[in-house]
């Protein structure tokens, strides 16, 4: 089950994560590593269910899946970059490579990681997306290969 509404109490005043993947299970399993690894979450299954939700509720980072059901990632990425500059964006996708990278990059992706990827460089990434974002640096930009748990 997804959040739908768009208050959620953070009285520990966490740095705020929002993950889109319409697999269930990628956003149970990611939830459940940043919450331990100290990151207020939530989720959205697909681009109809985070559109609204920005527009009420402004993550630090979001972890966003390029292939969804209804809207491709890219083009969430380029909603979220127009409405939310300072929001750091990571697009992970199973279906990249040179050109994907190159667009979502273009389009003002902070990070690109391709499926499958390790958790613990995912909270690396995101531990520098935020830690900028809090500084007013803005969204940081770079590119990260990571296939089969390995760096590229």
């Amino acid at each position: 089950m997804t959040d739908q509404g768009c208050t959620s109490p953070n009285p520990d005043h966490r740095p705020n994560v929002m993950v889109v993947d319409d697999d269930a299970e990628m956003r149970a399993l990611l939830r459940d590593v940043l919450e331990r690894d100290g990151f207020h979450v939530r989720e959205q299954s697909s681009g109809d269910e985070l559109v609204p939700m920005l527009e009420c509720w402004a993550p630090d980072a979001i972890v966003l899946d390029k292939e969804m059901t209804g809207a491709d990632g890219l083009d969430l990425l380029s909603y979220i970059r127009r409405r939310h500059p300072g929001t750091s964006v990571i697009l992970v996708t199973a279906f990249g490579g040179s050109e994907v990278e190159a667009e979502a990059l273009r389009l003002g992706a902070a990070y690109y990681m391709d499926k499958p990827f390790r958790v613990a460089r995912l909270l690396e990434v995101l531990r520098a997306a935020v830690s900028q974002a809090a500084r007013g640096v803005g969204a940081p930009v770079g590119r990260v290969w990571v296939v089969d748990g390995e760096r590229g």
